[in-house]
């Protein structure tokens, strides 16, 4: 059996490496934890300074398998969701749960989470400062879930997106020259064959918390009233 990480621990080990690259930045202890605490300084590609903010970055027992804490202390965000701020704490939502989930499957980095999800989630403040709107936005909780699968599978129709996290969930993916198993026509190679091997690093229960949530939405129920029924007495079934 490999070694237990502790998320703890390896947080505060590379905490200490984050000064080296990004200078406004650096390690604090904090309820006698090692937080990260300064300015993210966001910078063109010729180095032009373009905004900054104040941040505190928090780890968690689930690290690096899940993001840490990310806070954007100056007060130029506001503590709302439709900020993208979760209201019972004050920390940022980066990412939407199901995307959280694929990053950090084989574990994330500090530096790295920094560069490509913590810099983009400020730039994409910024944005919203300027201009008004996020250039790039989920919704929040379940509608913000569901995007992510209508992008993954182009398409809005909740009863295939349905089908298809039903048929990845059985693990039998088809060979590169096999119709597509969403009925297309299309080659699989050409058609799902990069959705299925994204979607195949779930492991079972979380594929099936996903398809839960998926048929317990009121839009599912809506739409589907008795097979939403009868979908949610077979997975209460033993």
């Amino acid at each position: 059996m490999g070694k237990v990480i502790d998320g703890f621990e390896l947080f505060d080990t590379e905490a200490s490496k984050v000064k080296l690259i990004y200078p406004d930045l650096d390690k604090k202890i904090k309820d006698e934890k090692s937080i990260v605490v300064g300015g993210l300084l966001l910078k063109d590609s010729e180095g032009i300074l373009h905004d900054r903010y104040e941040i505190e970055i928090h780890p968690i027992h689930e690290y690096p398998f899940m993001f840490p804490r990310v806070f954007e202390t100056g007060g130029r965000i506001p503590i709302n969701i439709d900020w993208h701020v979760f209201e019972a704490d004050g920390h940022c939502c980066i990412r939407v749960f199901p995307e959280e989930l694929l990053i950090c499957k084989k574990g994330i980095d500090l530096l790295s989470f920094i560069e490509k999800e913590v810099k983009p989630y400020f730039y994409n403040q910024s944005f919203r400062n300027k201009f008004g709107y996020y250039l790039n936005e989920r919704s929040h909780g379940l509608l913000g879930e569901l995007e992510f699968f209508f992008d993954l599978f182009r398409t809005h129709d909740l009863l295939l997106v349905y089908k298809y996290l039903a048929f990845i969930s059985k693990r039998q993916e088809p060979s590169r020259t096999e119709n597509c198993f969403c009925g297309s026509g299309e080659k699989y190679r050409r058609c799902h064959r990069e959705a299925f091997r994204e979607l195949i690093e779930f492991n079972d229960y979380e594929l099936q918390y996903f398809k839960n949530n998926l048929i317990s939405s009121k839009t599912f129920i809506n739409s589907y009233p008795l097979l939403a029924y009868q979908l949610m007495q077979s997975q209460a079934s033993p």
